[in-house]
């Protein structure tokens, strides 16, 4: 189970939905209205959740924008913090 300490990267959350749907890379990134070179990195947890695709998961009911972001926010604090724990 994660912690609030660790919090998992929204991509895996998205990532997760897109596969309970049984979408394809091409097909989420079209439902998205976003490239699939935009979307591939969040679905890795090699980007972050930008405000464009906060937006764009709200309009498909996944949740509202603000709950993406926050998501965002907290994992990218617990990686800050990881980092300056080791420093």
């Amino acid at each position: 189970m994660t912690s609030m300490y660790d919090p998992a990267h929204p991509g895996e959350i998205i990532r997760d939905a897109i596969e309970a749907k049984g979408w394809t890379l091409a097909e989420s990134a079209n439902r998205l209205g976003v490239p699939r070179k935009t979307l591939l990195p969040v679905l890795n947890g090699e980007a972050g959740v930008s405000l464009q695709l906060a937006l764009a998961l709200e309009r498909l009911g996944w949740s509202d924008a603000g709950h993406w972001v926050r998501m965002q926010g907290a994992y990218d604090l617990a990686q800050f913090r990881r980092t300056e724990s080791a420093a």
